[in-house]
């Protein structure tokens, strides 16, 4: 028999285990009998394969006339019990996956803790960026627009590092770049990975919600820390912190072009004088608007 005859009959191996021989073998023939009433060729729920089945299950197991048959079969089935059942691996998966999960926790905290700590200390991408340039398309403001937008209005920006890790923005336009504080740019998150518009915040307008600029911190730990990169690289999302604030993580967009920064872009816009803070408010990039500062 491809099955255990105790099997067959529904005993389950710890039952096997703790009856005497006398009352196993009574025990078999209670569920030989009543299972034959179910199975019996001559009834219309009847089968006779089954009742087949059942009858060499019971023979194997008749005591009296086979006891060496029933006590060979009653060791393999209780060595059932010392084997790692589907069940028992189950619980050990979920042990597995619960201790898993715990320190993935463990490890998101530690991270987001060390992330608020770096904030503090005015910079978060490792190694910080220097004579570099990165083009962005802003998705924010794609959002916003009822109809595509190209040329000199496409919402566009570049941000700019020079030698010294300082950040300048440039807008389209002829308008030159201009040094910000208050943005400190947290890292990118890989474009596969996340889909923005379900993340970011909405308001109600007249043609529906509309898509703010920004996501609160518990939902940018919980879809886009896992698989957040400090650094700034190409075809991902651009995340950064404005002001002290970090309830909230502002997506800059998406990162188009990431190359070093060459020729005289910066020279002559270095006057703090002119350096942009950025408020609550966000910054309109168009050429013939102007970019609003605290």
């Amino acid at each position: 028999m491809r099955r255990n005859p105790f099997e067959i009959l529904g005993l389950s191996p710890r039952i096997v285990k703790e009856l005497d021989e006398e009352s196993l073998f009574r025990l078999v023939k209670a569920c030989y009998r009543a299972l034959q009433q179910v199975h019996h060729p001559d009834l219309s729920s009847g089968s006779g394969e089954k009742a087949l089945e059942l009858n060499l299950a019971f023979e194997a197991l008749n005591l009296p006339k086979n006891p060496e048959s029933f006590r060979k079969y009653r060791q393999a089935y209780i060595k059932r019990l010392s084997r790692k059942t589907l069940r028992s691996k189950l619980e050990e998966m979920a042990l597995r996956l619960g201790r898993a999960f715990r320190e993935r926790d463990h490890l998101e905290e530690a991270f987001w803790e060390n992330l608020l700590v770096r904030a503090q200390e005015g910079h978060l991408l490792s190694p910080r960026p220097r004579k570099i340039r990165i083009k962005v398309f802003d998705l924010s403001l794609k959002y916003r627009f009822p109809y595509p937008v190209f040329g000199s209005r496409a919402p566009f920006k570049e941000f700019l590092f020079d030698e010294e890790g300082e950040l300048y923005l440039k807008v389209p336009g002829k308008r030159p770049p201009r040094k910000i504080s208050g943005l400190k740019m947290v890292g990118c998150v890989p474009r596969e990975k996340i889909e923005p518009w379900l993340l970011l915040e909405k308001t109600p307008g007249e043609e529906g919600l509309m898509a703010e600029d920004y996501l609160r911190a518990e939902t940018f730990r919980r879809a886009c820390l896992p698989h957040l990169k400090p650094r700034l690289l190409p075809n991902s999302y651009l995340f950064s912190f404005r002001n002290e604030d970090c309830s909230r993580l502002y997506l800059e967009g998406l990162v188009i072009v990431s190359e070093p920064l060459e020729g005289d872009l910066l020279i002559n816009v270095k006057n703090d004088s002119d350096k942009l803070h950025f408020c609550e408010e966000k910054p309109k990039i168009f050429e013939d608007e102007e970019l609003p500062a605290c």
